[in-house]
């Protein structure tokens, strides 16, 4: 449904801001919050709040480690 989102979820979790995170992907920062209001419907939860970011980095280390096995 997101090919996207994904690599913007990373973007996102990895970079100091969210600007930072739009130039990282190459996508204008209007475009980095559309796909972040999409992804954060998905998720049920907002990855803009400091617990919003640190629940994300968990999620995706722990996708990374169940991909590792």
């Amino acid at each position: 449904d997101a090919p996207w989102m994904l690599r913007t979820l990373h973007a996102v979790a990895s970079t100091a801001s969210l600007r930072a995170a739009a130039a990282d992907i190459n996508v204008h920062h209007s475009t980095l919050q559309d796909r972040l209001t999409h992804a954060e419907h998905l998720l049920g939860w907002s990855v803009r709040t400091p617990q919003g970011r640190f629940r994300l980095q968990l999620a995706l280390t722990m996708r990374h480690l169940m991909e590792s096995q």
